[in-house]
Parts: structure tokens; sequence; C-alpha cells
């Protein structure tokens, strides 16, 4: 059911994608708008909440897509991989009853837009869902690396023009997790946008 679920909002995602697309080529428009635009980029993530009492860390890397809809915003999607590393006093009272400490490992696969209040900063967020693929020692319910759970990160960033159409992303957000535990994190995103 909760798979049904996800799979609905990313094809209503997608469905408003193609219909912004269309109206965009029947419409001119005054402005150009911008291109599609595509980043890699690493993520590294500050545990808050109660995560911050188990995990030290997050980090991964991750992709993205911009398709625009208007000259100022976009359309996002974004897939990555990420890892928790566990606090080095949740390893060792593990491993002194031989336990060996595993980090917690998701892949988040999230929709939105980004809306650029000047060429260089803007606002956005995403929704979407952090697949569990790695189980953790230890977690909170369905958030110790396995299962799915709601995902949903605003955030704020510049995106620095560089030589040619090329640019650097960086970005902060909020991010959470839900599903029988709540992950929060505070993640900053640095890539390299083409």
């Amino acid at each position: 059911m909760k798979m049904k679920k996800l799979f609905l909002m990313f094809t209503i995602v997608a469905v408003t994608a193609s219909a912004v697309s269309a109206q965009r080529t029947t419409t001119k428009r005054k402005k150009a708008a911008m291109p599609t635009k595509f980043s890699v980029g690493l993520e590294l993530g500050a545990p808050t909440g109660d995560a911050k009492n188990l995990y030290n860390v997050g980090f991964g890397g991750s992709g993205k897509i911009e398709i625009p809809a208007t000259p100022q915003f976009a359309i996002t999607a974004t897939a990555g991989y990420t890892s928790f590393y566990l606090k080095d006093n949740v390893k060792n009272a593990l491993n002194a009853f031989g336990i060996k400490a595993k980090p917690a490992g998701y892949i988040p696969l999230k929709a939105g837009g980004k809306y650029y209040v000047s060429p260089v900063f803007y606002v956005g967020g995403e929704i979407g869902a952090a697949i569990g693929i790695q189980q953790s020692t230890v977690g909170y319910g369905t958030l110790s690396g396995h299962g799915t759970a709601f995902a949903y990160a605003p955030g704020i960033g510049v995106s620095i023009p560089l030589i040619g159409k090329s640019a650097i992303d960086a970005g902060i957000r909020y991010e959470g997790w839900s599903q029988n535990g709540q992950l929060d994190q505070l993640a900053l995103r640095v890539a390299y946008k083409f």
C-alpha cells in the first residue's frame, strides 16, 4: 500500500512536469526560460533531534535534474545514497557485547521545486522516500536502514556560475525521514551543475 502511494506521488510529479513542458512549447515567453540542468554532488549531514544520540554524521552523494517551468522556477528530482555512521560511544558499547557496529544506508528519492529569488540565490523543497538498503545495528524502528520512510526537505542555496553554462551549486536543508520513528538532519550539498 505504501509503495502504491509513493508510485502515485511520483506519477503526479511526472504528469505535472510533462504538462508544464508541453505548455512551455506552446506559449511564447517574454524572457527565455533557463535550460534543463543536471548536477552531481556530495552530501554531508549532521543528525539532529533524537538521531544525534546515535549517529555522528551522514555522508553520501546525489544526482539532481532541474527542469524549467518558468524563468525563475524549476521542477526537481533527486536520487542518491546516504550512510549514517554511529557515534563512537555507541560502537564501543556494541563492540563490548561482540556486536559489529554498521552504518545505516539509504537511497533517498525526492521530487519538488526550486524558486530562484535572484539569478544566484534560490529556495526550494522536495518530498519523497528514503529507502533503507543497509541495516544498521541500531536505529529507530524502520529507520535503522531497512524499510521505506517518508522524506521531506525544505532548503536554501546558491548557484554560482562558472565558465560556460556550468555552475557550483551549494545548498543547505533541513531533512526529515519519518516511519515508526524520525531521523532528522541538517544537510549540506555541494554539487557541480551542468
